[in-house]
């Protein structure tokens, strides 16, 4: 049974949602990105949710048949090298289409953020195994954090979701063996800290 639970908990909170609950929240808030036309919020939405979890889902099926993995859970750091690289090639590819639409950079940063993510989690993960699970969760808290800041808009009630969110996560993942304590926290930092330089930045 707990172990039943904590992988539904990783799957409601799959790295690859974030990006989608994180621009939910933004349309959801007291800013004025709340006030888009609807026509606007479901056409970013639909590129954002393609680009960022339909399609890298799309291309399991292939890494499963050529054997780059050996089940959708990607145990060994080996088998996350091609999904992960493909991921991120396929954020660049949704950031890049943000950017031909003159989408705010406010909204096409959480995509860029997340890229850089990904490209780093893939990186480490070629000497150590990191959570990207966590690291997802991460970047989703960075995320509102510099929307809260930015915008000056009140996101306390999701920014506190979101904390008790990553303990949950963090605690199903160590249930299911699939990382160490330390693999939790780093991931979890790297993704706040990329989304908050990301913003400054860029």
């Amino acid at each position: 049974m707990q172990k039943t639970l904590a992988k539904i908990i990783s799957g409601i909170f799959n790295p690859l949602l974030m990006p989608t609950y994180g621009v939910l929240i933004l349309f959801s808030s007291d800013s004025y990105f709340s006030m888009l036309p609807y026509e606007a919020k479901k056409v970013v939405f639909i590129i954002i949710f393609i680009s960022t979890c339909l399609l890298p889902l799309a291309f399991i099926p292939l890494f499963l048949y050529q054997n780059l993995i050996h089940n959708f859970e990607m145990k060994s750091n080996q088998e996350r090298i091609v999904p992960f690289a493909t991921i991120a090639l396929l954020y660049a590819l949704g950031y890049f289409l943000l950017l031909q639409m003159k989408v705010p950079d406010t909204i096409a940063n959480v995509i860029l953020g997340g890229a850089i993510t990904i490209a780093i989690t893939l990186l480490i993960t070629l000497k150590w195994k990191i959570s990207a699970h966590m690291a997802g969760v991460g970047a989703l808290t960075g995320t509102l954090l510099v929307f809260s800041y930015t915008l000056k808009s009140d996101l306390t009630l999701f920014l506190v979701l979101t904390i008790l969110a990553a303990g949950l996560v963090g605690t199903s993942r160590m249930i299911l063996k699939f990382h160490t304590p330390a693999q939790i926290y780093t991931g979890f930092g790297l993704g706040v800290a990329v989304l908050i330089l990301t913003f400054t930045f860029f």
